[in-house]
């Protein structure tokens, strides 16, 4: 028999407590505690499912505004724990959030499982291919999150060849990741869209690739998931990770992490956590069976199975439901073309204002980044002064777009960079 995650909790604290569960059964009031089904507009922008009053937000790739829906969401789930009324009819939903964001991204749920961060994900993967291993060899590229840039560091540092195949005009090149990935490659790690300029990978080009020279593959989706088409199923990717706090519009400490049926094979286990077992029995408790050994476990062959720990984040699998119901329902191409309607303005007026861009022009995700040298202290506070949000680096500057912004933002921003 195979447990849920929430059934493994509750088996394990009943054993602890050697009682068994009650039940509710009074009626159902759910009247304070049912948040209102998000209702996706008929275009974009939406700016009435968002309060950000006057401000300009042009930083949804830093992190994305609550809406009204997952505001509410929320609310309803923290009236229900304030109270715990044993009849109020809340239920959080936590497997319906991991098929929501299968259904997103185009995986089985099975395949999905909660993670703290991209971060969390991407070294849980690197360990349970039993990295660092002296001679192993790790291929990852200069626009891959600057973040991980440490984690390939030490693999190098500990005895892995690491090679690194360097952006060329803000792309990376087939040709570069082809002279890269030799036969006995054991991992490729890449973001699929690029925190840095929002370069897109051909996933499925660098996956065939791969494959075929024995390698697997890691993709850092959170510049991707919510805000272009992400098929995990169709690029052959076989992990994948996000937080949830950008496009997804969710918020910080809770993300996913997928890893394809079937690659279980070639891992270590290197987590054992409670919320992946799939059979557990005691032999220790009054009035427990007789057995062998103390305990008697088993852990599930899938996501959960390899990489669940333990307790996550209620309070965003509650927004997450609402988010992924409005993202879903609205359709990532329809985010995508309005993406493209401002970044293409915001391309061609930067371009026009003399400001060089590290964003190639055929790029369709929803980042620009120009380079300005001393950004930082020249830009910010002409952002600050209007009442605008977004990204400003030392030596660079990156506005990003979402289902909110409108063509007067983007006027705005151009306006307040002035010229290079």
């Amino acid at each position: 028999m195979k447990l849920t995650r929430r059934d493994a909790l509750t088996l394990t604290a009943a054993a602890v407590a050697g009682s068994g569960a009650c039940t509710a059964t009074s009626q159902t009031d759910a009247a304070s505690t049912t948040a209102p089904a998000p209702v996706a507009p008929a275009s974009l922008p939406d700016t009435s499912s968002f309060s950000l009053g006057d401000t300009v937000y042009l930083n949804a790739g830093s992190q994305h505004p609550f809406s009204k829906h997952a505001r509410a969401s929320i609310d309803a789930y923290l009236r229900h724990r304030q109270t715990h009324q044993p009849d109020d009819g809340y239920e959080l939903g936590e497997d319906a959030a991991i098929e929501k964001f299968a259904k997103l991204v185009n995986a089985d749920p099975e395949e999905i499982t909660w993670v703290q961060s991209t971060t969390a994900g991407e070294q849980m993967i690197v360990r349970s291919l039993g990295l660092p291993e002296k001679g192993a060899k790790v291929v990852t590229d200069t626009l891959h999150f600057f973040g991980s840039f440490p984690l390939y560091g030490e693999l190098e540092r500990q005895g892995c060849e690491v090679a690194w195949v360097e952006a060329k005009d803000g792309h990376i090149s087939m040709e570069d990741m082809d002279r890269a990935i030799t036969p006995g490659t054991k991992l490729v790690s890449l973001s699929l869209v690029s925190t840095i300029n929002g370069f897109e990978h051909d996933l499925k080009a660098v996956c065939d690739l791969a494959h075929a020279r024995g390698a697997l593959v890691y993709a850092d989706i959170i510049h991707a998931a919510g805000c272009v088409p992400v098929d995990l199923h169709g690029s052959g990717v076989d992990f994948a990770a996000c937080a949830s706090y950008k496009w997804l519009m969710g918020d910080f400490g809770l993300g996913f992490l997928y890893v394809r049926k079937g690659v279980m094979g070639r891992l270590v286990r290197t987590n054992y956590g409670y919320y992946g077992i799939s059979q557990f029995a005691t032999h220790m408790y009054p009035f427990d069976a007789p057995g062998e050994t103390l305990v008697e476990y088993g852990f599930a062959d899938d996501a959960s199975g390899w990489f669940a720990l333990g307790t996550h984040s209620h309070t965003v699998i509650a927004q997450l439901n609402a988010s992924l119901d409005y993202i879903l329902d609205l359709g990532v191409d329809k985010i995508q073309a309005h993406a493209q309607s401002l970044t293409s303005r915001l391309k061609e007026g930067l371009k026009s204002q003399g400001f060089a861009l590290l964003t190639p022009d055929s790029t369709r995700t929803p980042i620009v980044t120009a380079v300005c040298e001393n950004a930082y202290s020249k830009l910010r506070p002409k952002m600050q002064e209007r009442g605008i949000v977004t990204t400003v680096s030392r030596h660079r500057f990156r506005p990003t777009v979402s289902v909110f912004n409108t063509l007067d933002d983007i006027e705005a921003f151009l306006a307040a960079v002035g010229t290079a």
